[in-house]
């Protein structure tokens, strides 16, 4: 009975190490540096600073892989996971902010556990992120992500007391502001 249990506490241990490793959702954007040379960056979770359980504290990511270099680890997110949930955040929509001649960084949507839809961007060269815009606290059905130049437009759907709504965000200014409304279907 004590080596069963045992067993099992050490596979949900190491079950909630590989969600955090790897087998949370991620998304993926090639582009080519200055120095012409390809990079591949990762939006995912990734486990940050120790709680006092010695529990690695997730939070929301931007790994840059480059051939050359060791991966980088740009966090977007601070304090924000719960480490009772091995897979948090779920990455939805990741997309280079600006075209090729005045880029600037990323665009990031993305569902949390429990606590709704959040979009941010952020710097590519200073790699610092706004700070989170929450679009619902209620969960978000199918979202979408449309990106054209300048505008960005959200969609998706939600239930409130039984009532499912149409709900669009637009931004205009590269995601700075927003409008949200309801819309038609």
């Amino acid at each position: 009975m004590i080596k069963t249990l045992i067993l099992l506490v050490f596979l949900n241990l190491s079950l909630s190490a590989q969600a955090e490793e790897g087998l949370c959702d991620k998304l993926d954007a090639v582009k080519k540096n200055n120095q012409q040379q390809l990079e591949r960056f990762t939006l995912t979770q990734f486990g940050f600073d120790k709680d006092a359980r010695d529990l690695a504290i997730p939070d929301l990511a931007i790994i840059v892989h480059n051939v050359n270099l060791p991966a980088q680890i740009k966090r977007v997110t601070f304090n924000r996971g719960n480490n009772g949930k091995s897979c948090y955040f779920k990455p939805l929509a990741f997309a280079q902010g600006g075209e090729n001649e005045r880029y600037w960084g990323w665009h990031m949507l993305w569902a949390e556990a429990g606590n709704g839809l959040f979009y941010a961007r952020m710097d590519g060269e200073a790699w610092v992120s706004s700070n989170p815009k929450r679009f619902t606290k209620l969960g978000a059905i199918d979202p979408q992500f449309k990106l054209d130049k300048d505008t960005i437009i959200v969609t998706w759907q939600q239930i409130d007391n039984g009532v499912t709504t149409n709900i669009q965000a637009t931004s205009s200014d590269e995601g700075r502001s927003w409008d949200i409304a309801a819309i038609q279907p």
